[in-house]
């Protein structure tokens, strides 16, 4: 990772905590984005045209932020959609979107899977792509140290998925693409690119679909 990639974090997450609340457009929403939570991006954007939803599927989004995946979900006609993350200030903005844009979604605070039981058709994960350490309770939104994150995400997920579930994780090029494939394989994953885009200042955001080896 670039010292410009790092500093631009450093720069994004400053101005989360400083920001006060406004309206953002994005992939066809108008909503709110609070302090403290990521604002939404190329990677919230691209995850909301890639994935096609059916109107009997039961859908998770973790690490929602403002939540705006989850209620693209519901509005393209999902049953039941859990929205997750550990942030606190992510949470109460995706509750407000919720209410503001009139789409039920059912929002939880949750470290990861937390004390999830059910098994969802979809499950989509927008992850800290960074190797740093989180101070802050926003930091998250960047940063996951050594991946750990990312890692229990891959080693449990296919529990939580039904016998034909997908799940779907999104990268940077400004972080390591060749490190998000390198521990997908040693949890007997392989990564399918079913979405890319060149956002901001020439960096790529993919979404990739987990296929798990037998």
């Amino acid at each position: 990772m670039s010292k410009l990639s790092l500093n631009l974090q450093k720069q994004a997450l400053k101005e989360m905590s400083q920001r006060k609340p406004y309206s953002k457009k994005l992939a066809g929403f108008e909503y709110l984005v609070l302090p403290k939570v990521y604002k939404g991006s190329t990677d919230t954007e691209l995850f909301t045209e890639v994935i096609k939803i059916k109107p009997d599927y039961d859908v998770w989004d973790i690490g929602t932020g403002t939540g705006l995946i989850a209620l693209s979900f519901k509005k393209n006609g999902a049953r039941y959609v859990l929205a997750t993350d550990l942030n606190p200030d992510a949470v109460k903005n995706a509750k407000v979107n919720s209410k503001l844009l009139k789409l039920d979604i059912d929002v939880r605070r949750l470290n990861l899977f937390g004390t999830v039981k059910n098994k969802f058709d979809v499950i989509t994960f927008n992850p800290p792509f960074t190797n740093a350490l989180p101070k802050a309770s926003h930091d998250i939104s960047f940063w996951d140290k050594d991946h750990k994150t990312v890692k229990s995400f891959l080693k449990d997920i296919q529990r939580y998925l039904k016998p034909s579930g997908k799940a779907f994780i999104a990268w940077s090029s400004f972080a390591d693409t060749r490190k998000l494939k390198v521990i997908a394989k040693k949890y007997n994953i392989k990564l399918k690119q079913v979405g890319k885009r060149k956002g901001k200042r020439g960096f790529v955001y993919y979404v990739f679909e987990l296929v798990f080896k037998l």
